[in-house]
């Protein structure tokens, strides 16, 4: 998820009133002296959705010893990370598609870390549940 600060998401460039790049955090004109009319507060949702899930998976690696504790923040993580595609997909890109008046050309790194976000979420889910039973197991054969 931190990778999706650094990478643009989108681009809208065609023949329409403003060439637009798309960052997690703003809109970028790829035209000189044309300013985007859409303040931060446009892009605080997403930019908070990607925040939480980048510091929480980071807070979930170091809970290690509480693996149920573990598997509910990475399980409300997984949320968060719904919720940010969900906005991306159904509210920003549509947005700023119909600001700019131009199709959406999508860069690849950038919206595919979301999903991938969400795939390894996932998958950590599934890890610390097993090694859960794991545990319970080989305490009650002792």
């Amino acid at each position: 998820m931190i990778l999706n600060f650094v990478f643009p998401v989108a681009k809208f460039i065609g023949s329409g009133d403003y060439q637009i790049e798309y960052y997690l955090y703003q809109a970028v004109s790829l035209v000189p002296d044309v300013t985007v009319p859409l303040d931060s507060s446009f892009f605080m949702i997403n930019t908070a959705f990607a925040g939480l899930v980048a510091l929480g998976s980071l807070v979930a690696i170091f809970l290690f010893k509480n693996r149920i504790l573990q598997a509910k923040i990475v399980r409300m993580l997984v949320l968060f990370t719904l919720a940010h595609i969900g906005l991306l997909f159904f509210y920003t890109i549509p947005t700023l598609e119909k600001l700019s008046g131009n199709p959406v050309e999508y860069n690849y790194v950038g919206i595919a870390m979301p999903l991938v976000s969400f795939l390894m979420l996932i998958l950590a889910v599934k890890g610390i549940m097993s090694d859960e039973k794991l545990v319970k197991s080989a305490d009650r054969l002792r």
